[in-house]
């Protein structure tokens, strides 16, 4: 069946063609610029070739270094988001695209490019600006060390709860607690995960639609936030105050004895 598809657009004016510049003889090699990975200049080359399926092993397999340009992943992952489209898979297609556009928001396609890819562009540029977005916000003064503040921007009004996910750890389990949310500001206080009033928290904020599906992300448990919490106990709840006070009480009960009259 991939083969069938890949003979029909490759006769069609319209086939997939990666929007990296073309050199005058047409080669995406050819656009290569310098420091390129080995596997991107893979990734097209096969895409080049409509070798779809081995394409995406070879663009999961640049995108597996984050380090690189923003631009050029940028540009990988909508390239990626084409040949999903190519396939089939329009939701996953639709999720690359709008990861690109988180990278790059001003990612632009160069002249010539096929209008498949223009019109895939522009609906996932529509879809982006319509996705609910979460932001983790500055305390304000007064609030608790533990409070963690959010906005939500939800144009289409797709959020039903916002939800806070904190562990002891980076790598998990986290344990969740609900945002109070009022007009698109959120906030909850993270428990500690000791019971101690002082505590180093990892986390992150996840927004859910009325089908409990997430539909924004602030983190991630792959990249949570950390807060230390360093909470101040007042002067009469110090174990140190009761301790130096213990001292005063057992030394002034010696003293008071050492200066009793011996009975007769």
């Amino acid at each position: 069946m991939t083969l069938l598809l890949a003979l029909v657009l490759a006769g069609s004016p319209d086939a997939p063609r990666l929007f990296v510049l073309p050199d005058p003889g047409g080669s995406v090699l050819g656009a290569a610029a310098a420091g390129t990975p080995q596997s991107l200049l893979d990734a097209r080359k096969l895409a080049e070739q409509l070798r779809y399926e081995e394409a995406v092993v070879e663009y999961q397999r640049y995108l597996s270094t984050p380090e690189r340009p923003f631009t050029e992943r940028s540009a990988a992952l909508f390239e990626l988001g084409f040949i999903h489209l190519v396939l089939g898979d329009e939701v996953t297609a639709q999720q690359r695209a709008v990861e690109a556009l988180e990278l790059d928001p001003k990612l632009s396609l160069p002249p010539g490019t096929p209008q498949k890819q223009v019109e895939f562009l522009a609906r996932s540029k529509k879809a982006w600006l319509a996705r609910a977005r979460l932001e983790v916000k500055d305390r304000e003064a007064g609030d608790a060390a533990s409070l963690v503040r959010v906005s939500v921007s939800d144009p289409e009004g797709a959020v039903t709860r916002v939800l806070v996910r904190s562990s002891a750890r980076s790598a998990g389990p986290f344990t969740s607690t609900e945002a109070v949310c009022e007009a698109g500001a959120c906030r909850a206080a993270l428990p500690s995960p000791t019971g101690e009033p002082s505590f180093t928290a990892y986390y992150f904020v996840e927004a859910l639609d009325a089908a409990q599906a997430t539909v924004a992300r602030a983190g991630g448990p792959d990249s949570p936030f950390q807060l230390v919490v360093v909470e101040e106990r007042r002067w009469y709840q110090s174990p140190w105050v009761w301790a130096i006070a213990g001292v005063v009480v057992v030394g002034g009960a010696a003293v008071g004895y050492a200066l009793t009259p011996a009975p007769r």
